[in-house]
């Protein structure tokens, strides 16, 4: 057991530092190597700001009040709740994103699957998952440097979900692969046009066309048929034309 009085090099805060070795429950993890129950504490707790997170306001409600107690819970030194509370974190996005599978196993990789992460993002996830049911049903202590890690990593999966996201599409042309964002960017580029303008899709969005993803004919093919229908009550279907020499063919609207 030592105890210090310790000063931050950064901004020269005092605190109080308990730190608990215990030797008598040492374990071997390998033939040179032993694993030792350790417990540091500072006293008072100061706040660490790499722990926050740039634009929380706009996270929803249950994955921002879950992540902000996981927080409470590392000051607090409680790294059991901890590790509970960020896999519980990971569910929570999981299932505001509408991500199913039963389990959260199944949850991430569909995570995967659907595009909002990347696959190494993924298997870093499954690390977490792992973390939290061993404290869940283990009840084993995380170390803080696992503890540590493991926010880095639940910040990028928020940061990925929600906040880069809002930050990009405010301020990158970042690219359309969603039915409704494809047709706000119509109705916005039709606004400048005039009443009885008769344009193909490449002409209404020009530069913007760029940003489509490679699902453009089916995001074309559902608006057509939602104009036909009447569901956009600023465009009506115009004529049919087709490009030189070629059997293809594009669909032209009228802005009303």
């Amino acid at each position: 057991m030592q105890h210090a009085v310790v000063e931050c090099r950064g901004c020269a805060t005092r605190s109080f530092r308990y730190h608990y070795r215990d030797i008598e429950n040492a374990f071997p993890i390998s033939d040179t190597e032993w694993d030792m129950p350790e417990d540091v504490e500072n006293y008072p707790r100061l706040e660490d700001k790499s722990l926050s997170i740039d634009g929380i306001e706009i996270v929803p409600d249950v994955v921002r009040m879950i992540y902000l107690e996981t927080v409470s819970a590392i000051y607090e030194g409680s790294l059991i709740l901890a590790g509970l509370g960020l896999r519980g974190t990971i569910e929570a996005v999981c299932n505001d994103q509408n991500v199913g599978g039963g389990n959260l196993d199944k949850m991430i990789k569909n995570l995967v699957t659907k595009g909002l992460i990347s696959k190494k993002d993924g298997e870093r996830l499954h690390a977490i998952r792992f973390l939290g049911n061993d404290a869940a049903h283990e009840i084993k202590k995380p170390k803080i440097e696992q503890i540590t890690v493991a926010v880095k990593i639940v910040k990028h999966l928020i940061a990925s979900v929600y906040t880069l996201k809002q930050e990009a599409e405010g301020n990158l042309e970042t690219l359309i692969s969603e039915y409704d964002e494809y047709v706000s960017l119509i109705e916005d580029k039709l606004s400048s046009k005039k009443s009885g303008d008769e344009l193909p899709i490449a002409a209404i969005l020009g530069r913007d066309i760029r940003r489509i993803g490679e699902n453009r004919a089916d995001l074309e093919k559902r608006f057509s048929t939602e104009v036909a229908a009447g569901n956009h009550p600023s465009v009506k279907l115009g004529k049919v034309d087709s490009f030189a020499g070629s059997k293809d063919t594009f669909q032209h609207y009228i802005k009303v």
